[in-house]
């Protein structure tokens, strides 16, 4: 995938939302056709709290849920924390005024966003519409703007189009990965400090509750070669790094 598509990807993921496969187990009893007839007999009332033995079993499932937008779900973390706290029986005389209402992390990251989409928007409209009055624009629409120019100027027309255009993924990749973390979708990574992937020499990283596999993420200077490393070869590495 080429930046330009990376960067819609990303602008997507921020302004527009995104379909998020899911996997998830559900207990699916079986009811003897004794039990059918039985609970048919029943008023609602009943049938809803009636508990039977009949055998049941666990079925993997799957589906496609859409997400809504980054921004969308950010503005409503900062507005459920303010509603929370307004909620909690403690008035405003006996809350610390050190601690500002509703969620700063969401409150910064989306601060962070609205800057870089207003900033990446100004130097691609300058790069390609020299002569145009800028106008006032959201942030969303920037956002949308963005990806469409960033597809323009991807092909080198300008000389310093693909460089603009990898800045735009990088910044928009550093606020996704922000906002994911703070609304729980991923985990904090942590750089193992002492061991190295075994193909290329790379860096490794984990999550830091530890619930993700190892992965080469490359060095400064090398892209990551794609290496994983799952739970249960975690005792291999430390013992190849002479840590076990």
């Amino acid at each position: 995938m080429g930046d330009a598509e990376t960067v819609a990807r990303l602008v997507a993921e921020l302004a527009d939302g995104w379909r998020e496969h899911i996997e998830y187990d559900v207990a699916v009893q079986r009811h003897s056709g004794v039990c059918r007839a039985l609970r048919a007999a029943m008023t609602p009332a009943c049938r809803r709290h009636h508990e039977c033995e009949c055998p049941s079993r666990t079925e993997a499932r799957a589906e496609d849920r859409l997400q809504p937008s980054l921004i969308r779900q950010l503005q409503e973390a900062v507005t459920e924390r303010t509603a929370a706290g307004n909620g909690s029986g403690v008035s405003a005389q006996e809350k610390s005024h050190s601690s500002p209402p509703g969620n700063q992390e969401a409150l910064d990251c989306l601060f962070a966003i609205e800057t870089d989409a207003h900033m990446h928007y100004a130097l691609l409209r300058e790069a390609l519409y020299p002569h145009d009055r800028a106008e006032g624009i959201s942030a969303v629409n920037a956002l949308r703007q963005i990806a469409d120019w960033c597809a323009l100027v991807a092909d080198g027309t300008l000389d310093a189009g693909p460089d603009l255009v990898h800045e735009v993924k990088s910044d928009l990749h550093r606020r996704v990965r922000t906002a994911r973390i703070i609304l729980g979708y991923d985990s904090p990574q942590r750089m193992l400090a002492s061991v190295v992937c075994g193909e290329c020499g790379g860096a490794l990283s984990v999550a830091d509750d530890a619930s993700t596999d190892v992965r080469c993420i490359g060095t400064p200077e090398t892209a990551p070669c794609g290496t994983r490393y799952y739970r249960w070869q975690w005792i291999e590495l430390l013992e190849e790094s002479g840590s076990a």
